[in-house]
């Protein structure tokens, strides 16, 4: 051989593994330069040493002594990527047990490492299509490894190594699992290629395995015996040039290998999902109830008008003596000249049983005046309200609400009939369309309106009021006109006797305290979240310990670590956000059957997206501690997991 740089220069290179407190050398002091086209087979016994060395030489494994350099790049001094730039492109592995992916068809298989060397899908396939024909395997592309026999898995192996161009064809007794037929054309094939300029090193036990080889070196207690043709094994210079790293595989390709990989497993995927989906589906479904039943009860806030101040007797410092000598009618009249006031209603309330032949219902009475079902927004489904003739007249006339025109007239027209009530007949001249209950639950369809001067000089006791009702012609100015009719009143009566209720802060004070009701229900919801994000925590690190062969491999085969991190981050956000999106459909389906059960329910997107953005960050946090655990395995170790 001539004294050119060698390819492979390893120098007085050990390698110890500590075991308790002994110290075990697998490797004492080795030297040994390959020259690029050799084909040279490493000989020894189990326990030689001969795989240690075959690790050292293809950047699996570091001595812990000495120096190894390829093409004049000292290995020591490369970071995990830039070795495993050295695997995916110089070095191509054939294993004694194939360690063919088993969820892999053959040409799949042959493929993988032109998977990390970011070549394209259709032309890594095409070109892995083209070495799998080469070997002899046309027409066995589809199959799976379970499907192929030694000898053809074998050759899926080899065509597996020459994918990238490999400089170096590293065979790890690669004929020690075959019958003598498939060991023959498996070393017929390393030779071919070492014809073709591919350096071939071949660690085998077997002397007539080994004499296949143009060079042969033996091994033995982890020490050099003899070497057949040694090549230049004087000092190497470095080379100066800086190795170069690779990109990492895209995010596309991350995706469809931990599709693949959940597939493979589909039953422990759906476990794992479970955990998730349930967790999302109460998350939906809970938040729909809680703002259901928000909207529910400010929907009947609402209904007394979201622009009326509600003005009553007694001041908040008054004790309550039961007295109601505060407000009249003439309070109500000074108030109606405030700018920004468009209605003001007075009220005196009582409740009375009102008869119609034999038919008796006790409801509400009202005394107010004409203006009363402006501010309310209520509309008549019969007949006419009474007007200010009618106030001035103080006429015996009534508006009914729509239960006491049922309860009292069944299917007779009450309009123009007369009904007993106080001991006095009162003319219907109006029935009230339906109204529903307040936020308070009073029914406002047993309302009996009457004329105030009406109510005030036959029903009721004295000329004071229960309350004044006024409506604002613009919420932005409820705050100054709330202070106008503070003001005002005080300057009438000398004392702030009275009480102004916004109905704007009561719908405040309503939904903050609803909002926090929906929060928690959605807090309780959110635990199921969080237990399901354990357990894909738990699954992934099982996952893991299942799959360190397959780590191992994909390493071997030029994988870095930041690749292998990727994989299983973006597998259990797959798991995460594939039950986040399962879990969005039951939840809302959940509500929508609720709501059937007359279950107040509001629909809108940000539950749905808090509870998908919650599944997608419990996959990127509890599947990433799986994923580094994933990235830190030493390749040796996992490639001998059985």
């Amino acid at each position: 051989m001539d004294c050119k740089r060698p390819l492979l220069s390893i120098e007085q290179v050990s390698r110890h593994y500590r075991n308790g407190d002994s110290l075990i050398s697998a490797l004492d002091g080795v030297s040994l330069s390959v020259q690029e086209g050799e084909f040279v087979a490493i000989m020894g016994q189990s326990g030689s040493g001969k795989s240690t060395l075959m690790n050292i030489i293809g950047c699996l494994d570091q001595p812990s002594e000495g120096r190894y350099l390829i093409n004049g790049h000292d290995v020591s001094k490369l970071n995990t990527n830039q070795l495993a730039a050295l695997r995916l492109k110089t070095f191509g592995f054939v294993f004694q047990r194939y360690q063919l992916l088993p969820t892999l068809n053959a040409k799949e298989n042959v493929a993988l490492p032109a998977l990390y060397a970011n070549t394209a899908k259709e032309k890594r396939l095409q070109n892995a299509m083209t070495l799998l024909k080469k070997l002899g395997l046309e027409g066995r592309e589809h199959h799976k490894p379970s499907e192929l026999s030694g000898g053809q898995q074998q050759r899926v192996s080899i065509a597996r190594a020459m994918i990238n161009g490999a400089d170096v064809i590293l065979a790890d007794e690669p004929t020690g699992a075959l019958d003598s037929t498939s060991s023959e054309q498996v070393l017929a094939l390393l030779s071919e290629l070492n014809d073709q300029g591919v350096t071939v090193i071949l660690i085998t036990h077997d002397a007539d395995v080994a004499a296949k080889a143009k060079r042969q070196v033996h091994i033995q207690d982890g020490k050099i015996l003899s070497d057949s043709n040694a090549s230049n094994t004087d000092p190497v210079s470095e080379n100066p040039e800086t190795m170069q790293e690779l990109p990492s595989i895209g995010i596309d390709e991350a995706i469809n290998i931990s599709f693949k990989a959940l597939r493979a497993n589909w039953f422990r995927t759906i476990l794992t999902l479970l955990g998730v989906v349930i967790g999302v589906a109460a998350v939906v479904a809970m938040m729909a109830i809680g703002e259901g039943g928000k909207q529910q009860v400010v929907q009947r806030i609402q209904s007394m008008g979201t622009n009326l101040l509600l003005v009553r007797p007694g001041g908040a410092n008054m004790r309550n003596t039961g007295d109601i000598a505060t407000l009249t009618e003439y309070d109500a009249e000074a108030l109606s000249t405030l700018e920004h006031i468009e209605f003001v209603a007075p009220e005196r309330e009582s409740r009375s049983t009102i008869r119609y032949r034999s038919q008796d219902y006790r409801g509400k009475i009202m005394a107010t005046t004409p203006n009363y079902i402006d501010v309310k927004e209520w509309s008549l489904s019969q007949g006419v309200m009474f007007d200010q003739q009618d106030m001035l007249n103080k006429a015996p006339v009534i508006v009914i609400g729509d239960t006491i025109a049922t309860s009292l007239f069944a299917d007779e027209n009450p309009i123009g009939q007369y009904v007993m009530m106080k001991s006095a007949l009162y003319q219907v001249i109006g029935v009230l369309s339906t109204q529903g209950a307040t936020a308070s639950g009073v029914n406002n369809d047993e309302m009996v309106l009457i004329p105030l001067s009406t109510g005030l000089s036959r029903v009721f006791a004295g000329q004071y009021l229960n309350g004044l009702t006024v409506k604002v012609d613009d919420t932005d100015s409820l705050d100054s006109v709330e202070d106008a009719i503070r003001a005002l009143l005080i300057q009438r009566h000398g004392t702030e006797d009275f009480q102004v209720l916004n109905t704007a802060s009561l719908i405040e004070a309503v939904s903050e305290t609803q909002n926090t009701m929906t929060w928690l229900l959605g807090s309780i919801a959110a635990i199921s979240l969080l237990v399901g994000g354990i357990g894909v925590m738990n699954i992934m690190l099982v996952s893991v310990s299942e799959r360190r062969r397959e780590i191992g491999l994909r390493m071997a085969t030029g994988a870095k670590p930041k690749d292998i991190l990727r994989q299983f981050n973006i597998e259990a956000l797959v798991v995460c956000c594939s039950g986040g999106l399962l879990g969005i459909a039951i939840g809302l389906s959940a509500a929508l059957a609720m709501s059937s059960f007359n279950l107040a329910i509001a629909l809108s997107w940000h539950p749905p997206a808090l509870a998908f953005a919650s599944a997608f960050f419990v996959g990127l946090i509890f599947g990433h501690a799986p994923a580094r655990k994933a990235s830190k395995l030493n390749p040796i170790d996992a490639l001998s997991e059985e």
